[in-house]
């Protein structure tokens, strides 16, 4: 099974409206073929999904000509409009009663686009239980003998080790040690440098771009926040302001207990390495870091991601409580859960708008790397989003505080869901090399 299902989804979107140039039968289905990016002419959604639809699609043909074009394609129908009136709407959502994820209904939106809502309980069924039964592996494609292989290596000669590295060289390092975690989630196969072969494709990880026979991946800069000017900080000494900050931080917030978790001081030491990571990464790698001198970055930031990774932790640790407690039966399997429940437009954000698009994001991050370019920004900026959401579901939702007997069905299904976005959360995260908390 495709581990990227709107990849799918889109291949038969676009199957569709086009076929192969030289088939003469407008009925012929396009050969098998990935189609990943189609530009503006199909854009998924992740916030305001009621209205703006789960994805929408340009309606007007020329545009998906264009597009149909450069995939050696052509439009099925000639028309000034892709789905012109309702009868050609209700036969593309009938069209697709036969894939993996239906539609439901299609809505014209203005600035010339329709808006398409997908069948919500098969998609929340095949996220919880991707994300569930694969755990560590969700994302991850299946390898082979025939993976395409790559050789990724290092290019820094520094004496410096450990704390008393300079920053730069630290972004450097962990720009590496992230695409090596990236590349277990792709395609790729990495090999050593010995183990090279003939079309192997060989990346190195660089302080600056160079002409030699092979891809530059650069890491850009780290700098003051008011000069702009090289930081003369190494890491111990950033590593320790920023642990700072997140004692401020925690301290405002009177919400983080290290109970379990050793001493304050090894908590906030984690929470000071999370917040570095976030500081170097949450622009483009090969783009100038800025130093957080007053605790406050142009993200969330890791106090933020991390207090509510720990709020997932907590609900499920209360839950497990209360169940040893006797005050809630244990959790039924997956296949007894009602999942119409989950259908609510708070859940159906964080499971369509995250989850299900999860994969994707893997794939797309190292999508630029013959061009020196990884999406680690992104992931990033996916982590923060996550956070956010899932912060106002836990504000309006209150998961446990539904104790009847009749609301426990709610309280399951949701105990599910918050499984999966503590699963995907935790990827993200070890992608990155951040440990999640377990308390707040």
């Amino acid at each position: 099974m495709d581990c990227n299902p709107l990849s799918q989804l889109s291949q038969q979107l676009f199957e569709f409206f086009a076929r192969p140039l030289e088939q003469a039968s407008p009925t012929d289905a396009l050969p098998p073929s990935r189609l990943r990016r189609c530009g503006e002419i199909l854009r998924y959604n992740n916030e305001d999904l009621a209205e703006q639809g789960d994805l929408s699609l340009a309606a007007i043909a020329r545009y998906w000509q264009n597009f149909a074009s450069r995939q050696e394609c052509v439009l099925r129908r000639p028309a000034e409009l892709l789905l012109p009136g309702e009868e050609e709407r209700r036969e593309l959502v009938e069209h697709s009663r036969e894939w993996r994820f239906p539609l439901a209904e299609i809505c014209v939106l203005r600035k010339e686009r329709y808006a398409l809502h997908l069948q919500r309980r098969p998609v929340i069924a095949h996220v919880l239980r991707s994300v569930l039964s694969q755990a560590a592996d969700y994302g991850r494609p299946k390898k082979s003998q025939d993976s395409p292989t790559m050789c990724l290596q290092l290019g820094i000669n520094t004496t410096a080790e450990g704390s008393s590295v300079e920053l730069r060289d630290y972004r450097l390092q962990q720009l590496y040690k992230i695409m090596r975690r990236l590349a277990e989630y792709s395609p790729w196969q990495l090999v050593e440098s010995k183990d090279r072969l003939e079309d192997t494709f060989c990346v190195m990880v660089e302080s600056q771009k160079c002409s030699k026979d092979h891809v530059c991946v650069v890491s850009g800069p780290v700098l003051e926040p008011v000069k702009k000017t090289a930081t003369g900080l190494c890491l111990d000494d950033y590593l320790e302001l920023r642990s700072t900050h997140m004692r401020l931080m925690a301290m405002h917030r009177s919400g983080i207990r290290p109970a379990g978790l050793g001493s304050l001081d090894t908590l906030m030491k984690r929470l000071g390495e999370a917040a570095v990571i976030v500081d170097l990464f949450e622009v483009r790698h090969a783009t100038a870091a800025i130093v957080v001198r007053n605790g406050l970055g142009s993200s969330k930031g890791a106090s933020y991601i991390l207090y509510n990774s720990a709020r997932l932790e907590t609900l499920l640790r209360t839950f497990a409580g209360l169940v040893n407690a006797g005050h809630y039966e244990p959790l039924p399997p997956l296949e007894e859960i009602d999942l119409s429940i989950l259908e609510d437009d708070m859940d159906w954000q964080l499971i369509y708008g995250y989850l299900l698009t999860f994969p994707e994001l893997l794939e797309s991050l190292m999508d630029n790397l013959q061009q020196g370019q990884c999406g680690v920004h992104l992931l990033v900026r996916y982590i923060d989003n996550l956070a956010g959401v899932f912060s106002r579901y836990y504000r309006h939702k209150k998961v446990l505080v539904q104790q009847r007997v009749q609301l426990m069905p709610v309280v399951y299904a949701r105990m599910y869901l918050i499984m999966a976005v503590r699963q995907v959360l935790n990827i993200a995260l070890s992608l990155l090399g951040i440990e999640p908390i377990e308390f707040v």
